[in-house]
């Protein structure tokens, strides 16, 4: 495939680990300039060392605490040659309706909704302007598979797959296309920690998840990031405002 990716510059939030850790590499062996953003600038830095080993692109780094709106737009202001932006920041606390923190839920939110909708905000009119730019947004399987008992998340996730179909339709008309993702359940440190067994019982319970997943397996990171490569790319350009899931099915099994 062709990606036309090339000199591009991409800017990542949640860009040093997991699945934005792998989209950045992904965008790296593609040739694209990045601006890393996370909260952690040793876990950046270990980010940065690691793709440009194997990659002769820029990597930035900035470190920024996304669940306050004001820094997702002073991000933007900051980085206004964006071409390629990637929302991949924020985790929202699970819980039912009445065991879900409320002051907990507002920060979560924040980190998640919030500065995917104010970080593009800040970029969309440098990318109007250029007529050109791809905003993808990574969301999750819970805005689909509805879950009570985590009634945080599927708000969250849902609320970001109605913000990239709408803006995504309305993009198009100066040159931008807005894109998302919603992963399955994805093999990385957070999912691990998760979902790490410490006793018999848990032992059982994962056992019993893992042979229900499609293939008997986690998804892997790389391969959510090689359908983000494609959205990004012009192979994609007849696409806007859809949101892809990447859980091989899993959304439609008890």
């Amino acid at each position: 495939m062709n990606s036309n990716l090339r000199g591009k510059v991409a800017l990542i939030t949640g860009g040093s680990k997991g699945i934005g850790f792998a989209i950045a590499q992904a965008l790296a062996s593609h040739g694209c300039a990045l601006r890393l953003v996370g909260r952690d600038m040793a876990s950046l830095e270990e980010a940065q060392r690691a793709i440009t080993k194997e990659h002769a692109v820029e990597v930035l780094l900035r470190s920024e605490d996304l669940s306050l709106p004001e820094r997702a737009t002073a991000l933007g202001e900051a980085f206004p040659e964006t071409d390629i932006l990637v929302n991949c920041a924020g985790a929202i606390a699970r819980g039912s309706l009445m065991e879900i923190d409320p002051d907990m839920f507002r920060t979560s939110f924040n980190g998640k909704v919030m500065s995917t909708i104010m970080l593009s905000r800040a970029l969309y009119p440098h990318m109007c302007q250029r007529k050109a730019g791809v905003i993808l947004n990574i969301i999750g399987i819970a805005g689909e598979k509805l879950n009570p008992k985590s009634i945080g998340t599927t708000t969250a996730n849902a609320a970001l797959i109605a913000f990239t179909k709408a803006l995504g339709a309305e993009s198009v008309d100066y040159g931008v296309r807005v894109v998302g993702i919603n992963p399955g359940l994805i093999r990385t440190g957070r999912t691990a920690g998760l979902l790490n067994p410490i006793s018999e019982q848990d032992r059982a319970a994962y056992s019993t998840l893992l042979k229900n997943l499609p293939y008997g397996r986690m998804g892997e990171p790389h391969e959510v990031a090689d359908v983000a490569v494609f959205l990004i790319s012009d192979a994609a350009k007849y696409i806007s405002g859809e949101v892809v899931s990447v859980d091989a099915g899993s959304r439609y099994r008890t």
